[in-house]
């Protein structure tokens, strides 16, 4: 093990990461790589004690475990510095080509792009349904929670309701989790630090969000619907997709189109980072620069105050199981949640008699391991060949 680095080295190593991560998964591994193998700042089971706590909270996996680590090694506060560092490329880019979009989206060639990307984002979402079905659905009780979910969300009910519900009986109704080996015991006095800290910095969230209510309303909403989705969003970043989807599309009047929202989730796959960053782009819809700002910020914050509150109790987390049954129970509700997100998309984007089959051949190269970058720029020239 090598000492604890320079803060500035921490945080130039995660500025990397968030440069140059793409495809999920390997982000975890590019993580890993920078911090465990190359640099020996954390051990490979301190690493694995912090991509553990990560999958147990709400909000994208890398950036909870980078603020993990952070906290790990410098206390509460630099987790919110970390979650800043790390997200600060995806949002630079997608900002960009937000503002781009919205200026020439309408152009020819830019139209026949997204439209024959519309087959790839169905096929992205296709793909992560079936990675999060697999660990939410380990059993029959996890498939007949999700089957007897999953025609709720066709009539509109508040999926957030439908995600607590999940939870609530998953409680009941899922099987004892196998025992987890406990975390390491959180320094003294630090539960009292971290409680404190989580709670000013949504103090100070909340605080924001009450004086963008008088001057800029729907900014506002935006910040709290974005924040809702931060902190219920088990699972990995598509949960938060689908509940974004739910959030913008489905509301009554639509903030995004459903045709924009697969665009924006297109733009999402060609930005580092997670794909919880097509938040930037339904902030810039709604309010320009300041509404990407606050999309972005209430997208990272949120999940940090969690980070920062519950990870000095990670230890009895991990132990309890009726803890462990409500997150298998939510995962049950998101995997029906996105499979309702799935059906809306692909009746948007499975229009033209090619679009089906591109669609599932796109499906086959994911499930093989193409990644996704590679498939979404497939697409994309191939579109700009054919349709443009």
């Amino acid at each position: 093990m090598a000492p604890r680095p320079s803060l500035a080295r921490f945080l130039w190593a995660l500025f990397k990461v968030g440069v140059t991560s793409y495809g999920g998964p390997a982000i975890v591994a590019q993580l890993r790589e920078e911090l465990v193998v190359r640099r020996q700042w954390v051990s490979e089971e301190e690493f694995g004690e912090s991509l553990a706590f990560a999958q147990l909270v709400p909000g994208p996996v890398v950036p909870a475990t980078a603020a993990h680590v952070a906290q790990r090694l410098y206390g509460p506060p630099l987790v919110f510095v970390a979650a800043i560092v790390y997200a600060l490329p995806a949002f630079v880019l997608m900002l960009a080509l937000s503002a781009a979009y919205f200026r020439f989206g309408s152009l020819p060639a830019v139209h026949a792009v997204f439209r024959g990307l519309g087959p790839v984002i169905v096929a992205i979402v296709g793909s992560s349904l079936i990675s999060l079905a697999q660990p939410a659905l380990q059993d029959t009780r996890g498939l007949l929670l999700a089957a007897f979910l999953s025609p709720l969300f066709f009539f509109q009910i508040n999926p957030v309701l439908l995600v607590l519900a999940g939870a609530l009986l998953g409680i009941l109704v899922m099987p004892n989790p196998k025992q987890m080996p406990k975390g390491s015991l959180p320094p003294k006095g630090s539960r009292r630090r971290g409680l404190a800290w989580g709670l000013s910095v949504a103090g100070a969230l909340a605080l924001v969000l009450l004086g963008l209510a008088t001057w800029q309303p729907s900014v506002a909403r935006l910040g709290a619907e974005v924040s809702k989705v931060s902190v219920l969003a088990f699972g990995g970043g598509y949960t938060a997709v689908a509940l974004l989807y739910h959030a913008f599309v489905l509301t009554h009047p639509p903030l995004v189109s459903p045709q924009e929202f697969m665009d924006g989730l297109a733009l999402g796959q060609l930005t580092p980072g997670p794909v919880v960053i097509t938040s930037t782009f339904i902030g810039y819809k709604v309010a320009g620069f300041l509404g990407a700002l606050v999309a972005t910020t209430y997208t990272f914050f949120p999940p940090a105050c969690l980070v920062v509150t519950l990870a000095p109790h990670f230890a009895r987390l991990r132990q309890s199981w009726a803890f462990q049954r409500a997150v298998r129970g939510a995962l049950a509700a998101f995997v029906a949640l996105l499979f309702h997100v799935l059906a809306q998309v692909a009746e948007t984007a499975l229009v033209p008699p090619w679009a089906a089959p591109a669609a599932l051949l796109a499906l086959l190269l994911l499930r093989r391991g193409v990644p996704v970058l590679a498939v979404v720029g497939a697409g994309a020239v191939l579109s700009l060949l054919f349709l443009a």
